[in-house]
């Protein structure tokens, strides 16, 4: 098997546990020291501020059991040169506390080093996740 090969195994198990809400199975893949970060304004800590460590694994479990990703397809390309994968993610979205669900796409932007996932960037309609999770109210 090729690097590009094994990157995108990787990061399809990854979506593959993290879809069935499964959270100890999505961190056994992350790295020593993984960092995640959701781009958007800082109001929308502590999502959108880079967190490793403790904050990382309460951020991903949040992530993980508050919205229900089942229903999403993946498309992934990976720059084998930079250790990179980029993930388009599109589909139906449920936030489980509401059950308000809406279709949506966003990218996520991971980084590995020795088989583990070392650095998460999601690019998302921060808004839309926003108002759905009753962060903020816009009128």
């Amino acid at each position: 098997m090729t690097a590009k090969h094994d990157m995108k195994k990787l990061v399809e198990e990854m979506y593959a546990v993290r879809d069935r809400g499964d959270v100890e199975a999505t961190l056994a893949l992350i790295g020593e020291g993984c960092t995640f970060r959701m781009v958007g304004n800082t109001r929308l800590a502590p999502f959108s501020t880079e967190s490793s460590g403790h904050a990382f694994r309460q951020a991903i479990t949040q992530l993980i059991t508050v919205w229900d990703l089942s229903n999403i397809r993946t498309a992934i390309y990976v720059d084998e040169d930079e250790h990179m994968v980029f993930a388009h993610r599109e589909g139906e979205v449920r936030h489980i506390p509401s059950g308000v669900s809406f279709h949506t796409e966003f990218i996520d932007k991971i980084h590995i080093r020795d088989g583990k996932l070392v650095k998460i960037v999601e690019f998302v309609d921060t808004l839309q996740v926003a108002e759905t999770a009753k962060m903020i109210q816009v009128a």
